[in-house]
């Protein structure tokens, strides 16, 4: 990453681990490390448009889906496209701390008309959530799909900070609903830089809980196949965390495919996982 030198009131990103995979240390100003980790930052500056976009398409999915949606313990929803079908999982962005299972239906029109059943992981975001209950939080919605679904397959995707969770989610070996591949999109895998920015306001973070809540900086004991995943118009920051952490996944054994999607930013790669004509697409649901 590289990242302008303004000269004064520079902080260091510390560098507390060891190997090929560590994070390298960069000295920038505190305006420009927020806004490399601000995804706004590369369009517009304003996430609202964005987000408003996921409501509204969320609010016409439910409406066209009706009764096809089902809310399960925790909160997640759950749209079958019919017995034995393959099934999305998707965990929903939002920097921990903003969105829900409610707003992340949109995908899910697309998803059933490739018969696929598609289920939006309900969390506790941030401040009423911590990060580790999140983690928690998923792997139980996990274990509750389990015991509703018998899918011919299953695809764990993740957006932002979601991309964070499903990663978490994925370092174990075992897990109560067998995932074929997961697909992490935009995500944020080291937390440390965090630290030093507003996103960690509501978050509460410090240095322990930061570096063991970075699945960058932890063992890999599953080696399902993962895609890694971000729009071309990203900040430095969130490319570098995305390449960094496929380049992890790969020294521990992972089969991975790293890629960025031409055309896509931070808000609307998620559209390209339900249409078959991307690489994305076909990445993600293909031969599952």
């Amino acid at each position: 990453m590289t990242v302008p030198n303004s000269g004064q009131g520079h902080s260091a990103l510390p560098d507390r681990t060891k190997g090929p995979t560590r994070w390298v240390a960069y000295i920038v100003s505190m305006s420009d490390l927020e806004r490399e980790y601000s995804p706004s930052s590369r369009v517009g500056g304003d996430a609202g448009p964005f987000v408003a976009d996921y409501v509204a398409r969320s609010a016409a999915a439910a409406a066209l889906l009706g009764g096809t949606v089902t809310t399960l313990p925790g909160g997640t929803l759950l749209a079958a496209a019919g017995p034995g079908a393959p099934l999305l999982v998707f965990v929903h962005g939002g920097y921990w701390q903003a969105l829900s299972a409610a707003t992340s239906l949109y995908p899910a029109p697309a998803a059933l008309a490739l018969g696929w059943s598609y289920a939006a992981v309900e969390y506790t975001i941030a401040p009423a959530g911590t990060v580790a209950g999140m983690v928690r939080e998923c792997r139980d919605a996990l274990a509750v799909l389990a015991g509703v679904v018998r899918p011919a397959g299953v695809v764990l995707v993740g957006h932002s900070a979601g991309a964070h969770l499903a990663a978490m989610v994925s370092l174990a070996a075992g897990s109560p609903l067998p995932v074929d591949r997961t697909v992490l999109l935009s995500g944020v895998f080291d937390l440390r830089p965090l630290l030093q920015t507003t996103v960690n306001d509501a978050l509460g973070l410090d240095d322990s809980s930061a570096m063991a809540l970075s699945p960058q900086l932890l063992p890999v004991a599953a080696h399902r196949e993962v895609v890694v995943a971000w729009g071309d118009n990203e900040t430095d920051a969130f490319k570098l965390q995305s390449r960094a952490y496929a380049k992890h996944l790969e020294l521990s054994g992972s089969p991975v495919l790293s890629l960025g999607c031409s055309g896509r930013h931070h808000f609307d790669i998620v559209d390209d996982v339900v249409d078959p004509s991307t690489t994305l697409g076909q990445l993600a649901l293909g031969d599952s």
